[in-house]
């Protein structure tokens, strides 16, 4: 008997592809949201003449980059869909409107097709089905990935060229708002909250007071639910709102990572003065930028509220700021900071306790004045006095307006005389340094901390 070989013929059955559409706008201007609606009414029109196709979705992203796949929901969703199996085949318009990445490109490829979801790109007619697909899509890629690096620098340089010429952008910001014509123009509502924070900060209240008032009393925050310090700080330092503007504080990294560094130099940076309506009085402005500095909480101490207006009366270096809380000087603890010629370049012979100094000079306006002060504040400082001159007795004042004033200092005890100070002073640093005491303060005055000395 001979053996007889018979071919088996599956009966075949018209497949419908399940497709999906995906499409891609990187801005929300009305001529690309044009676009992107008739890019989706074409592909709704090709789905309805193909009798092989039934079109499940169309996956849409408005204003955002193609350059990373990051951030762009509906892409992912999209991959998520092809996972579980409800998709067989992507048309898209083209390959940059897929993404402009060719590592990403190639990468989604692969993983779709791992799916066994096939893609079609319009513009190139590729589809990842043929066998030469990947070939001619990682040189088509590139050449996209390309393209987005010359558009990301041509936006760049013209950008800087607004910044040169002094053109403000428009961004964000609370006190302000923009109409299609001009740009920070005053809302007065935030305006308000804006100036009083202004004021109380210049006049002595710590911003984790303002902060915590703002919040109990309900007023609206710049963003969020509730009041933040950094929100505070960030205010107090923004040249906005004395009508200035610095452009290009910050750069874009590249056009892949999108990522925002702050300009340390990298790049030039333009101040525009009176670029705008202010919401503060410039002096009061300048007057918070000089208090932001001088309460320099990154070192932990201050040198809020005189600054660098104090001299040493030895050498003339300005007096540095440290805070001696819980300091016993003669076994009596001094519940207070001091002024002392410490730090690079300090003589060392010179250090009065604050409260001492405070005294004085609250004494001296008040008797000029005739206005109470309960404390020492540095807008009334900058505002009244030109100088201030130290010695071991006495301060003595020059006024804004011409006039002299000695202050003597009160010494009720020879324990807080300045230089006899100093020198217990120095020698309690040098125990200290030599390892005889340990140190059990933070921000001494003249002595560098380490953790082998940081008690």
């Amino acid at each position: 008997m001979s053996k007889t070989v018979t071919r088996i013929e599956e009966p075949k059955y018209a497949s419908r592809k399940r497709v999906a559409a995906y499409c891609r706008v990187s801005t929300n201007h009305e001529a690309q949201l044009e676009s992107l609606e008739n890019q989706i009414e074409t592909f709704r029109f090709r789905a309805a003449q193909r009798g092989d196709w039934d079109l499940k979705n169309v996956y849409v992203d408005e204003g955002l980059s193609g350059t990373s796949v990051k951030g762009r929901v509906q892409f992912q969703q999209m991959i998520e869909d092809c996972k579980a199996g409800e998709i067989d085949y992507i048309v898209t318009k083209s390959i940059s409107r897929f993404a402009r990445n060719t590592v990403d490109t190639l990468s989604t490829v692969r993983e779709l097709q791992s799916y066994g979801v096939q893609v079609f790109f319009e513009k190139e007619g590729i589809d990842t089905a043929d066998a030469l697909s990947e070939m001619v899509l990682t040189i088509m890629a590139s050449f996209a990935q390309e393209e987005s690096r010359s558009i990301s620098e041509n936006v760049k340089w013209g950008i800087r060229k607004r910044f040169e010429a002094g053109n403000e952008v428009k961004v964000p910001l609370y006190g302000f708002y923009h109409s299609d014509d001009e740009m920070f123009l005053i809302q007065k509502e935030e305006a308000a909250v804006v100036k009083e924070i202004f004021e109380r900060f210049v006049h002595g209240e710590a911003p984790l007071d303002i902060m915590n008032d703002m919040t109990a009393r309900g007023i609206k925050p710049p963003a969020g639910k509730c009041w933040k310090r950094l929100q505070i700080d960030r205010m107090i330092k923004n040249e906005k709102y004395a009508g200035d503007v610095v452009m290009q504080k910050t750069y874009i990294e590249n056009h892949l990572t999108h990522r925002q560094i702050r300009n340390h130099g990298a790049l030039p940076k333009f101040h525009v003065k009176n670029a705008h309506e202010a919401i503060v009085d410039r002096h009061i402005f300048d007057q918070a930028q000089k208090i932001m500095a001088m309460r320099n909480v990154a070192v932990g101490n201050s040198t809020y509220p005189y600054g660098e207006m104090l001299k040493c009366p030895h050498c003339g270096k300005p007096l540095v700021h440290g805070s001696l809380n819980n300091f016993y000087y003669n076994g009596e603890r001094i519940q207070n900071g001091g002024w002392g010629c410490y730090g690079e370049g300090g003589c060392g012979g010179y250090l009065i306790i604050q409260n001492v100094l405070d005294e004085a000079m609250v004494k001296a306006y008040e008797e000029k004045y005739g206005e109470k002060k309960e404390t020492v504040e540095f807008y009334w400082l900058d505002d009244t006095m030109e100088t201030i001159l130290l010695n071991e007795e006495q301060v003595t004042i020059h006024w804004c307006d011409g006039d002299t004033k000695v202050s003597q200092l009160d010494f009720s005890e020879e324990r807080y005389c300045p230089s006899r100070y100093s020198v217990f002073y120095n020698d309690y640093l040098d125990r200290i340094r030599c390892g005889v005491k340990k140190n059990k303060y933070k921000f001494l005055m003249g002595l560098a901390l380490s953790s082998a000395h940081a008690g």
